[in-house]
């Protein structure tokens, strides 16, 4: 029987079915369908047109006794109407649909299997390398739908999938096999493909954007529109035993299980979301009359009993759930099922818990929920709330770059190079930048035009003089190396220098000196006001907060300090990354590193709020660095005037072994483009002597900036001299700034940094005590994954990204460890030595570097580090 057959346009479609499915008894569907004028219609599957609302074809498929057929007609697709008329056709072509087929969620499984004939596919001929037909296929073969190709999106063949699935991470971004079901003239035709990478795609609830391989084009993409995805059944998670498939749940007998009294029989399923209702066709032995329908809220509260075995569900329904469910009064079925989820219990928190626990058991990490079934309740309570707030797309993610293959765990090597000559900033003879005691520039002296840095200084100002530049500090990481005695978070630490600052205390005034120096060269009753973003944690965020209110911001205006809050993510062990657990009700968690700014600050909303301040420049610097120069104009105009989408500040290095990372070029070649895993490993070394590289042109396209850290550089490349000097020598301070267009650009979920390792001491409980207190190892524990923030830099164009070289005594006073080197009093003194350099030009103020509101003095105060006293 032909598919066009069973269908007609503008009609209600009759037929008789065929021999081969008199057993099925289509009949009984058949009289509910109907169909609308095509202008009101649908093209699905291979060029049908069917009613765009379908609302008549959800009816369920009924046996010939009256009973419900499952096997045929008890699927519904979550959030899809017209589940039912997809039985019909498939069957009219040789597709039975299983039992076994699986819908996901709180108390049902969303995806769905369907058995496959071999019979019924035929060869599907392709144009796209990367698919490969199906022509024989077992007869047991079952798949699994997860999604609908609903758009081609772009140019380059990406494909717009509507999710049925509760498992759109592991099915629309992980790479491997899937497979895709088209109707092509009546006839069912299946296709293997690969799935190379997907993203979800923000503001559009359960779609994802994912590329196939072999199909790169708009064209090749739109061969595929209105096809089924799929995945192998062998791939389904497993699943729990509270859960249940919905074509068993079709016509299964309700009980009141009070009285035991058998009151209908489920028809139909219907997803509202957060949770489903049950469809129930009552009995005569409520008061009202046959077969009317009523819904029950599929919840455990509502449903305690699914028995599979005898088909029955038993329902203990709030005293009014059924009466409100009789249609009376003229209340259409949306407005009765609205009211009838007023009767589920915190459904949406159930609902999401339920889809954590799946997630969880998926990787393995089932042991994270047991403290939510012992404990007190306010303890279970909070392991919920914890669990739910915890991005598990970012974790797998983190997983994957950290435990994946060999490869997606190595930071492979390409081809580096050095940085090219990088300009110095030199603050010497800055005194004669102002010219009057209204400070403006001279125009034509030597300082306007031939000094490099007079000239940025000046552009940078103007910037900042029309509300152009915004600051962001990185204070997202806790000061557990400092020691016990230190503070909860770095910016709080006070340095001990003649008049006692915290350092979250000196930035905010140099950032005060910006604005008062910026005034001057402003329009006429302009008062510069510069946003300083301040980067937090879960650990850090309340305790930052209570910090800036404690101190009046600093004598900033508090609106203009804004703070964001970063992600944090669980720890895992050294080991087979499972999740470390600080006792049964809370999961270890950390910072996910400062490369996770750019997604907080979209979601957050502060992208939007900088561009319409008119914001062009911001720059983002660490916390942990006592002579950062905050909203420095010669940074900002520096970028300005090389048109700099990326700019970062670096500093000679003192030697071959000191611990940072070093800025330098790698080479994108066919072999290891810089937006793709790194496969190649070769530094052109001889002797640990680097001469100049000579381009072959031979699979080269271009190079990108990179920072290698200092772990990961071999030590024949930190050792690598040329005439006495480090060939690589330009170290990475993280003092950076981005244009506004750059950070939106990262923002872009399609782009994701990966993720590093750091191996820590991570406080965790014992596995053998209940009620264990934390307890933080002697050595590193455990692992916390961390993305930074200059792994952005090989997204950007080399030509966008300008390196700025400043006097490290002048810029770079880190504070990393409690003793020793890059410790408090090496930051102190380092400080303090500046302030004292150049004690002759500020004999006029002794107490400080400024008197007033003087320009000159204003200028001096900042570039020694200081500050209004």
């Amino acid at each position: 029987m032909m598919l066009a057959s069973l269908v007609s346009f503008g009609a209600t479609s009759c037929c008789s079915a065929s021999s081969s499915f008199a057993s099925q008894s289509w009949t009984s569907f058949l009289c509910y369908s109907r169909l609308r004028s095509a202008s009101n219609s649908l093209l699905i599957g291979g060029g049908l047109l069917v009613d765009s609302d379908s609302r008549s074809l959800r009816k369920p498929i009924l046996g010939t006794n009256g009973s419900t057929n499952s096997q045929q007609g008890g699927h519904q697709r979550g959030d899809t109407n017209g589940g039912q008329l997809r039985f019909l056709l498939a069957a009219a072509i040789g597709l039975e649909f299983d039992s076994t087929g699986s819908m996901s969620g709180g108390s049902r499984r969303k995806e769905w299997t369907t058995r496959a004939s071999s019979s019924s596919f035929p060869i599907f001929h392709s144009s796209s390398g990367g698919a490969v037909a199906i022509d024989e296929a077992p007869d047991s073969t079952e798949f699994v739908e997860i999604g609908m190709i609903a758009e081609t999106h772009g140019i380059h063949g990406e494909l717009r999938v509507r999710s049925l699935t509760d498992f759109p991470v592991e099915r629309f971004e992980m790479p491997g096999v899937r497979y895709i079901r088209r109707i092509v003239m009546g006839k069912v035709s299946m296709l293997r493909v690969e799935l190379l990478k997907g993203r979800e795609i923000p503001g559009k609830q359960s779609s994802w954007l994912v590329t196939l391989k072999g199909f790169e084009t708009r064209e090749e993409a739109s061969e595929l529109l209105g096809s089924t995805m799929l995945v192998s059944a062998d791939e389904r998670p497993p699943m729990d035993e509270e859960d249940v498939y919905i074509p068993d749940l079709i016509g299964m007998s309700v009980i009141l299980q009070e009285t035991k009294e058998e009151i209908g029989t489920i028809v139909d399923v219907h997803s509202s979301g957060a949770n489903d209702l049950l469809r129930v066709c009552l009995a005569s032995t409520i008061n009202c009359s046959r077969d009317v329908q009523v819904w029950i809220p599929f919840v455990k509260e509502i449903v305690p009993l699914v028995d599979k075995e005898t088909r029955r569900v038993e329902i203990t329904p709030p005293a009014g759930l059924l009466e409100l469910n009789v249609p009376k009064g003229g209340a259409s079925k949306k407005e009765i099922r609205k009211q009838v989820l007023c009767f589920i219990p915190e459904r949406k928190t159930k609902a999401m818990l339920a889809a954590v626990k799946k997630r969880l058991t998926a990787l393995g990490q089932s042991h994270v929920l047991e403290g939510l079934n012992s404990g007190e309740e306010s303890q279970r309570e909070a392991l919920t709330e914890q669990l739910l707030s915890i991005n598990f797309s970012q974790f797998q993610h983190a997983l994957d770059n950290v435990f994946g293959s060999s490869e997606s765990k190595l930071r492979l090597i390409g081809e580096l190079e050095p940085p090219p000559a990088v300009p110095r900033a030199k603050w010497e003879g800055f005194e004669d930048w102002l010219r009057d005691s209204k400070g403006h520039m001279p125009e034509t002296s030597a300082a306007a035009s031939n000094n490099n840095t007079a000239r940025w200084w000046r552009g940078g100002l103007q910037l900042v003089a029309t509300g152009k530049v915004g600051v962001v500090v990185l204070a997202g990481g806790q000061s557990t190396r400092l020691g016990s005695e230190a503070p909860p978070v770095k910016g709080m630490l006070q340095l001990e220098l003649p008049h006692p600052k915290s350092l979250f205390q000196l930035q905010a005034e140099r950032l005060l000196l910006v604005q008062e120096l910026a005034a001057v060269v402003a329009a006429p009753g302009v008062k510069p006001q510069i946003p300083w973003l301040v980067l937090t944690s879960d650990a850090t965020d309340v305790p930052t907060r209570a910090f800036f209110e404690e101190n009046a911001y600093f004598g900033l205006n508090e609106s203009q300090v804004w703070f964001v809050k970063q992600e944090s993510l669980p720890c895992v062990s050294l080991e087979g990354g499972a999740i470390l657990m600080e006792s049964p009700w809370r999961v270890a968690i950390a910072p996910s590193g400062n490369g996770g700014l750019f997604a907080a600050l979209c979601a957050q909303g502060f992208l939007e709020k900088l561009s319409n301040l008119g914001v062009l420049y911001v720059q983002v610097y660490s916390v942990d660095n006592a002579l950062v120069r905050v909203a420095d104009p010669v940074f900002f105009g520096f970028a300005q005037e090389h048109e700099a989408d990326v700019g970062v500040k670096v500093i000679d290095k003192l030697s071959a072994d000191e611990a940072v990372g070093i800025v330098c070029l790698e080479r994108e070649t066919s072999d290891n483009p810089s937006n793709e895993k790194q496969t190649s490993e070769r530094v052109d070394l001889d002797n640990g002597e680097i001469q100049d590289a000579q381009d072959t042109g031979e699979g080269s396209n271009s190079l990108r900036y990179r920072v290698l850290e200092y772990s990961e550089a071999p030590s024949t490349l930190l050792t690598a001299r040329n005439g006495g000097q480090l060939v690589y020598r330009s170290a990475h301070i993280c003092v950076n700034l981005f244009s506004l267009a750059y950070l939106k650009k990262m923002a872009d979920p399609g782009i994701k940094l990966d993720f590093h390792a750091a191996h820590k001491r991570i406080p965790c409980a014992s596995k053998n005590l209940e009620h264990a207190i934390p307890v933080l190892a002697d050595k590193p524990n455990g692992i916390k994954f961390e993305q930074f923030i200059f792994d952005t830099f090989k997204f950007c164009e080399p030509e966008k990204v300008a390196l700025l070289e400043v006097d490290r005594e002048e810029e770079f006073a880190p504070i990393k460890n409690k003793v020793g080197a890059d410790s408090e009093e090496t930051a102190r003194n380092m400080v303090l030595a500046l302030q004292n350099r150049h004690s002759s030009l500020s004999q006029e103020n002794e107490s400080g570097f400024c008197d007033g509101l003087n320009p000159m003095s204003l200028l001096k105060a900042y570039a020694f580090g200081g500050s209004v006293e």
